[in-house]
């Protein structure tokens, strides 16, 4: 049987009361045999998109018209780029060991992703013209930042007014904003510190310069941990995980300056805007074992989507129109993808893997390209 088939038998059809669209993941019995798949929702067939060595998390273009992950090759952790039914596949990143955390331009042109050589704890940041295949280093040599996320906007970046910072701060303000007009710009965690003594902290990155975003913010900032940053669709919000306080919290930097959004004694971790940039889905401990939430910004307001006392919830997804929140739950013995309604009620399984699934994606709604990646 071939694996295509075998795929779309394996998958659970869903009845009417289930999410609708293409949604893509990660399947394997394990990791050497990971394969990214594509899943029409309202057929239940899956195809194979991937190239099943090793793929790693699918991370779908603005235009939905194309997928961007891991995948082994004989020189290493390459970049992959295929259709979503496995066609025109491209390979980048042969000038380096590693190259990973892939993510988008907002125009779906561009791609940025880390890479890593032999030298330890020097990851730097790639952005790649998919068209072309030409690669370019940014934020400078020096740079050593992870997962790379493109601003849709510079909304947040021209609030920022150069005559609130000191001379050195106002200078490189100015200069990050002239270029980020032209080329746009990226938001990282980057490693801050000595070996030994590595802390993370958010940047603002464009092709040649990298800055400290926090102080920029908030005067005689204290340095946090901080991780897993991510815009809003609009640009105009960034949810960021930070120790912050003493534990792992989400917090949002927006209109109303830096908020703590979920607050609470226990680890709350890895969060995902929902498409209307209303809510954020995340991962907490708040349950006993990891759950899936979600956190209306702008209340703060805490709802459970699914965390149970016997099996563990991660890594969800929003749908487009942020009526479903996808999913891995091992409830039903290995990992498989989920989804539950936004506004509340039961869950149903949307896969039924041989081995487990994994990095659930929604296709985005097909939007036009944009002139430019800014």
């Amino acid at each position: 049987m071939s694996f295509i088939l075998h795929a779309a038998l394996a998958v659970g059809w869903l009845t009417s009361a289930g999410p609708g669209g293409t949604l893509a993941y990660v399947a394997g019995t394990e990791q050497e045999d990971q394969c990214v798949m594509v899943l029409d929702l309202a057929s239940g067939r899956a195809v194979r998109a991937g190239r099943g060595s090793r793929d790693g998390a699918p991370q779908w273009s603005p235009d939905g018209k194309r997928i961007a992950f891991e995948s082994n090759t004989d020189k290493g952790m390459g970049i992959c780029v295929a259709g979503p039914d496995g066609t025109a596949p491209k390979l980048f990143g042969a000038s380096h060991e590693t190259n990973m955390n892939p993510r988008w331009s907002p125009d779906s042109r561009r791609l940025a992703w880390v890479v890593e050589d032999s030298e330890p704890l020097k990851p730097g940041l790639n952005v790649c013209d998919v068209e072309s295949g030409v690669e370019t280093r940014w934020g400078g040599e020096k740079t050593a930042a992870l997962r790379p996320v493109w601003l849709p906007t510079l909304d947040l970046m021209k609030a920022m007014d150069p005559s609130e910072q000191d001379a050195a701060a106002a200078a490189a303000l100015v200069a990050l904003k002239d270029e980020a007009d032209k080329d746009g710009a990226l938001v990282a965690p980057g490693l801050a510190g000595a070996p030994g003594k590595l802390s993370t902290e958010i940047m603002l990155v464009t092709a040649s310069n990298a800055v400290p975003m926090l102080p920029l913010l908030i005067k005689d900032s204290d340095r946090y941990v901080e991780w897993c940053v991510e815009p809003d669709a609009k640009g105009q919000q960034i949810a960021y995980e930070s120790n912050d306080g003493g534990n792992r919290e989400i917090f949002v930097i927006g209109r109303r300056g830096i908020v703590n959004v979920s607050n609470h004694r226990a680890a709350d971790w890895n969060p995902v805007w929902s498409p209307d940039c209303k809510w954020i889905a995340f991962e907490s401990f708040r349950g006993g074992r990891r759950g899936v939430y979600k956190v209306l910004v702008g209340t703060g307001n805490v709802t459970a989507m699914d965390a149970g006392r016997e099996y563990d919830c991660w890594s969800p997804a929003w749908s487009a129109d942020c009526k479903w929140i996808a999913y891995v739950s091992d409830r039903s013995g290995s990992p498989q993808i989920w989804a539950a309604p936004a506004a509340g009620g039961a869950a149903v399984q949307v896969t039924k893997e041989t081995g487990y699934a994994l990095a659930p994606a929604f296709q985005p709604k097909a939007k036009k390209a944009k002139e430019s990646g800014k």
